[in-house]
């Protein structure tokens, strides 16, 4: 992610170094992604395989990482293996 503003890479910091902008709104984004992608790891690990793909999917839409992209794929394989 980077600063909407300046476009400096961002470094986890409630203000941009370089600009000062108030980055929280992307600090908010980001802990809602995790908390999706925890959840959709934790439905992976319970066999709710449609919670999972769901939980992945917001996940990379609001923050999307490597990560996250390697959980939604397994989320999709999985889900489409149980239909």
């Amino acid at each position: 992610m980077t600063c909407p503003t300046c476009r400096a890479p961002w470094r986890e910091q409630p203000e941009c170094p370089r600009c000062g902008s108030d980055l929280a709104p992307l600090m908010r984004l980001a802990a809602e992604a995790w908390h999706h992608r925890t959840a959709a790891a934790e439905a992976l690990r319970s066999g709710q395989w449609r919670e999972a793909l769901d939980h992945a999917h917001e996940a990379n839409r609001l923050h999307p990482t490597e990560a996250g992209a390697d959980l939604l794929l397994l989320s999709r394989l999985v889900t489409l293996e149980k239909l």
